[in-house]
């Protein structure tokens, strides 16, 4: 049996590619109907954690993009905080794991780490962003930001549905994952098109595993 850390190699080796698709096409159909008001009561909960994440992070960083009021501070000290026009963002890096194990979750948190801290301010309330600098480029502004949400997909099987997470090559928690995550994804990609244009084409998921 396939332990949490070997899952990559398992759903790479061992999982008939056909699953694979059909889980991602479930995760598009369920966050689709959600859009459509079509939403069903069986239907995952990634979408409903993804457009809380959504409306957390993107949306505040999206709109002070376009109105060209990103100021980037170092802390709640600093008193010159550093101005970027959408010109100069090369991508918002979403790190999300690519299974739900802790294995994964500690990848995302050990890439999410090695960013920088920084704060931005809008409608009066201060948003925590981390963000990499590469000053010899043209767009030296990434921002990083770790989909937490995506984590408490896990707690929830385990708590609240009853599933054994634990069984790595169990089919129907496979299944799950992939369609939750693709969801996830699915939903920040239908609400960032919805109005939100600062960020078409600077969207990038980084999953890991």
């Amino acid at each position: 049996m396939a332990t949490d850390g070997k899952l990559n190699n398992f759903l790479n080796i061992m999982v008939d590619p056909k699953l694979i698709t059909a889980a991602i096409d479930l995760g598009i159909k369920v966050a689709s109907r959600f859009f459509t008001g079509t939403k069903k009561e069986e239907d995952l909960i990634s979408v409903g954690l993804a457009v809380g994440y959504f409306y957390n992070f993107l949306e505040p960083v999206s709109q002070l993009l376009k109105m060209d009021n990103f100021q980037l501070y170092k802390s709640k000290e600093d008193p010159t905080p550093r101005k970027f026009s959408i010109s100069q963002l090369d991508s918002v890096d979403i790190l999300l794991p690519k299974v739900l194990n802790v294995y994964a979750f500690e990848r995302c948190e050990e890439e999410y780490a090695k960013s920088q801290r920084g704060i931005v301010h809008f409608n009066s309330r201060i948003y925590g962003v981390n963000y990499i600098l590469n000053e010899n480029s043209p767009t030296p502004l990434t921002l990083i930001d770790l989909a937490r949400p995506v984590m408490a997909i896990k707690h929830y099987y385990e708590v609240v549905a009853g599933l054994n997470t634990q069984d790595a090559t169990d089919v129907k928690w496979i299944k799950t994952q992939i369609s939750e995550i693709s969801a996830f994804k699915s939903a920040i990609s239908r609400l960032q098109e919805r109005g939100y244009g600062a960020l078409i084409n600077k969207l990038d998921f980084k999953e890991r595993g």
